[in-house]
């Protein structure tokens, strides 16, 4: 008897699950589509300045003034430091006075040379004291040949001794200061060219026929998204990780980058085509396994489907029972069983 009433009690306990079950249960649904789906590995680089020049002096001298200091921004050819002359000038004044003497001489020698060659051919000179005058004039020529060169020389240093900028940008180190003595090839300034910055990324070798120079790209830098172009891979590759160094140009920059930072950048992965696409919300666990929920005459039908690829918040899934026509439930398939009768939410 007492087991007759506890079968009895255990029945009814069942009843309000079993009407439950019965209890339509409102559901929302999304269509099932056709197309690609792409997956992206991110990979993270550093910016640089692929211009960054080690200004150095061409002469040794001691420095008179600076006329730049850390931060500046510089234009081509300002003069960043003057170096000590005042002997480089007192030599090019006595190489001016000798080249000026020698312009006297010749001018004489060519006048001596005219009467010379007149007296020749009248037989009132000898040959010897024509060949004379001659190669005086040429032993002269000669020497002011010498000297000018000696004087362009001069000029040269002179004008290094002015110390200016190859091209406009920032000064990112200053190297000497007033009253000291620069060496020949001695550090005056480190100079950054801010027009040329570039993204290093190193990327595995099974990425390479992905690489196309000359393609745009989206570089992600300070939570803020950059348009970049591919110019290539440096072909020799780490033998430790077995990658290699992708450069990237920046298309466009403003004041808050800087060498150093962190870059980011995402290149395709794998890729499904023509795939049956739903909404990643309709695919959930059941029994050990993923499974989405269709609607058949009012209830749910349960189909496994076989997860190939993500995407945001699409699936690419393979299902032979699943086509382009039917629709997929996206919320309330947490609650619902197979043959269990559903509703579709209707939007106003």
């Amino acid at each position: 008897m007492l087991r007759l009433f506890i079968f009895i009690s255990f029945i009814l306990s069942l009843n309000p699950l079993i009407a439950a079950n019965d209890k339509a249960s409102l559901v929302e649904t999304a269509p099932v589509i056709s197309g690609s789906l792409i997956s992206y590995q991110t990979f993270i680089g550093t910016l640089y300045y692929s211009e960054t020049s080690i200004i150095a002096a061409q002469v040794s001298g001691l420095v008179l003034k600076v006329n730049f200091d850390t931060t500046d921004q510089i234009h081509k050819d300002q003069i960043l430091v003057e170096l000590d002359h005042e002997i480089l000038d007192s030599r090019i004044l006595a190489i001016e006075a000798s080249l000026e003497e020698l312009h006297l001489q010749l001018e004489k020698i060519n006048k001596d040379l005219k009467r010379y060659t007149k007296l020749l051919k009248q037989k009132n000179v000898s040959q010897q004291q024509f060949d004379d005058i001659y190669y005086s004039k040429t032993a002269l020529e000669q020497k002011h040949i010498a000297l000018q060169a000696q004087h362009n020389v001069l000029n040269i240093e002179r004008r290094q001794s002015l110390i200016r900028a190859p091209y406009a940008g920032l000064i990112s180190k200053k190297h000497i200061s007033r009253g000291e003595w620069v060496d020949q090839g001695g550090k005056i300034a480190t100079l950054i060219n801010p027009e040329n910055v570039y993204a290093l990324f190193d990327i595995p070798a099974l990425f390479i026929k992905q690489i196309n120079e000359n393609k745009a790209i989206d570089i992600k830098i300070n939570q803020k998204k950059y348009s970049g172009t591919i110019k290539g891979l440096i072909v020799q590759g780490d033998a430790k990780t077995r990658t290699l160094p992708l450069k990237i140009k920046l298309d466009s920059i403003d004041n808050s980058l800087f060498g150093g930072l962190e870059a980011e950048i995402k290149l395709p992965r794998k890729t499904h085509s023509n795939s049956i696409i739903i909404p990643r919300d309709a695919v959930i666990k059941r029994f050990g396994q993923d499974v989405i929920f269709t609607i058949e005459a009012g209830k749910a039908n349960m189909i496994p489907v076989e997860v190939k690829l993500y995407q945001g918040s699409l699936v690419a899934v393979n299902a032979e029972e699943l086509n382009t026509q039917m629709r997929v439930i996206t919320k309330g398939n947490e609650r619902i069983f197979p043959d269990q009768a559903v509703v579709e939410k209707v939007e106003k």
